[in-house]
């Protein structure tokens, strides 16, 4: 993944900059409202709904405790394996250009820690998470469930497929990068939904957004 090769590239950056100190009784609330100021609306994201979710949501409860004291820091940080909770403004991003009012129906490919999932709860009517690693799907399930989330359903199965018995869908996000959108996927969206994934060939500089037009718009990371 994307984000997690990048970590040891700057972790060494991330404990230099880090605005907490070990031992420190930690304010989470205080550094959320930081993070929201200085790494998401500096960077333009403008809307108060996507603001004020990534503000709310405990991104600290999402990453093992021993990695806590850098929840709020601009980087992704693992969680096991190959995942990793993914920057908070990417997090932003990828809400940003789905588009979301709060009444639509948003299929997820790919859940890692759920923090993307609940960012997307907070906007959307119902979420739903194709997750292919058995292990990770449950506990991100038990981790939502326990934050409160009713509107986010998750299972197991290849992203591929996506989740035909709750078809159609607003939006599908991909979580990895991936060479091309899944054709059973594209096949799963509304008429005028669209698809917010990480191409591969634009890996960690674009994002791309896939209508069902067949438009497709890049937006710099």
């Amino acid at each position: 993944m994307f984000f997690f090769k990048l970590y040891v590239f700057f972790v060494s950056a991330l404990l230099a900059s880090s605005t907490v100190c070990a031992g420190e009784e930690i304010d989470y609330a205080r550094e959320r409202q930081i993070m929201v100021d200085s790494q998401i609306a500096a960077r333009g994201i403008k809307d108060k709904r996507i603001l004020d979710a990534v503000g709310k949501i405990e991104r600290h409860k999402f990453v093992p405790e021993g990695m806590r004291r850098y929840a709020y820091e601009g980087i992704s940080l693992p969680i096991g394996g190959d995942e990793a909770v993914p920057p908070a403004y990417f997090v932003s991003l990828v809400a940003q250009l789905s588009g979301l009012k709060g009444g639509e129906k948003v299929l997820e490919l790919g859940i890692e820690s759920g923090y993307q999932a609940a960012v997307l709860a907070e906007l959307s009517r119902e979420v739903y998470c194709v997750e292919p690693s058995q292990e990770i799907a449950l506990e991100s399930e038990e981790r939502l469930k326990a934050l409160g989330y009713k509107n986010i359903k998750v299972k197991t199965g290849m992203i591929g497929a996506g989740w035909p018995e709750f078809a159609p869908y607003d939006v599908i996000v991909i979580t990895n990068p991936i060479n091309f959108a899944p054709q059973q996927a594209v096949d799963q969206l509304m008429p005028n939904g669209r698809i917010v994934m990480p191409l591969r060939e634009y890996w960690g500089r674009k994002m791309v957004v896939l209508e069902r037009a067949g438009k497709l718009v890049l937006v710099p990371l």
